[in-house]
C-alpha cells in the first residue's frame, strides 16, 4: 500500500512515519515537507520526499508524483497557542487542511474509485473539538472551533465525494513525546497519550480502515496498548 503522510517533521507525523516504516502492509510513503527529511530515512527505500512549499496549493504536476496513493495521513496543525496569531491558526489548521483534501479528493481519488475502493484521509485533530461552531465554549474556545471547522469541511467533502474519498480522525489529548516517564505524565494537565499510541492507531486506521468515523483520546489510548502490547 502507498501512502502520502504530510506534517513528517513534526512530533505526530514523525511518529507515524516511523510506524509506517514497520508496517509490512506500507510498501511505500510519499512524504511531502517543506525541508528535505534526515539522511538516514531518506536511505530507507520506503520513502520518497517530495518538497512542497506551499500547502494552500496543489499543482497537477504532483498527481503523477503520487501515482497509486491510497490513503493520505495529515499531521500539520495544532492548538491555537503554538501560532503567532488566530488568523495564521486558521490558516494551518483549517485552509492547508481543506486545500490538500480537496486535491486529494478530487485529483487522487478518482482512479481508485474505478476499482472499488475509496481513497482513505486520516486526520489528526484534537481532543475537544466542537463541531457546532456556534455553540458557546468556556476553555479553548479558539481552538476547539478551528479543528471542528476543519473537521466538517473534510466530512462535507466526503459526503459530496462518497464513492470515492473518506475521512477518518483521530483527538488525541496532550500528546507525550517517546521517552516520557510516569513522572512526566503526571505533571501534564488533563488527559494524556503516548506519541507511538498516536501514531500506530493512526496508521491502523489508513491501512484498515475503522468502524467509527471519530476516535476519541481515551479510545485510542486503549487500541494504542493493542497494537504495541501494552
Amino acid at each position: 500500500m502507498k501512502v502520502i503522510l504530510c506534517g513528517a517533521s513534526g512530533l505526530v507525523g514523525g511518529e507515524a512515519l516511523l510506524q509506517c516504516l514497520s508496517n509490512k502492509a506500507i510498501t511505500s510513503v510519499f512524504a511531502l515537507t517543506r525541508r528535505p527529511l534526515s539522511k538516514e530515512l531518506l536511505a530507507n527505500s520506503k520513502v520518497t520526499n517530495i518538497l512542497h512549499e506551499d500547502f494552500s496549493h496543489y499543482p497537477d504536476s504532483l498527481i503523477e508524483k503520487l501515482a497509486g496513493a491510497r490513503a493520505c495521513l495529515w499531521a500539520i496543525g495544532g492548538m491555537n497557542a503554538k501560532f503567532s496569531d488566530p488568523t495564521t491558526a486558521r490558516t494551518v489548521n483549517v485552509e492547508y487542511t481543506l486545500a490538500a483534501a480537496h486535491f486529494f479528493a478530487t485529483k487522487v481519488a478518482p482512479a481508485m474509485s474505478q476499482t472499488g475502493k475509496k481513497f482513505r484521509f486520516v486526520y489528526c485533530s484534537g481532543w475537544g473539538t466542537e463541531n457546532d461552531l456556534k455553540k458557546p465554549l468556556w476553555w479553548m474556545q479558539d481552538s476547539r472551533r478551528v479543528k471542528g471547522e476543519a473537521e466538517n469541511g473534510l466530512f462535507a467533502l466526503a459526503k459530496d465525494n462518497e464513492g470515492a474519498f473518506e475521512v477518518l480522525v483521530v483527538r488525541p489529548a496532550g500528546i507525550l513525546p517517546r521517552g516520557w516517564t510516569l513522572k512526566g505524565m503526571l505533571l501534564m494537565l488533563g488527559p494524556a497519550v503516548k506519541v507511538e499510541a498516536v501514531g500506530a492507531v493512526m496508521v491502523e486506521m489508513v491501512t484498515n480502515g475503522c468502524e467509527k468515523r471519530t476516535l476519541e483520546n481515551g479510545e485510542i489510548v486503549r487500541r494504542g496498548k493493542e497494537l504495541l502490547g501494552g
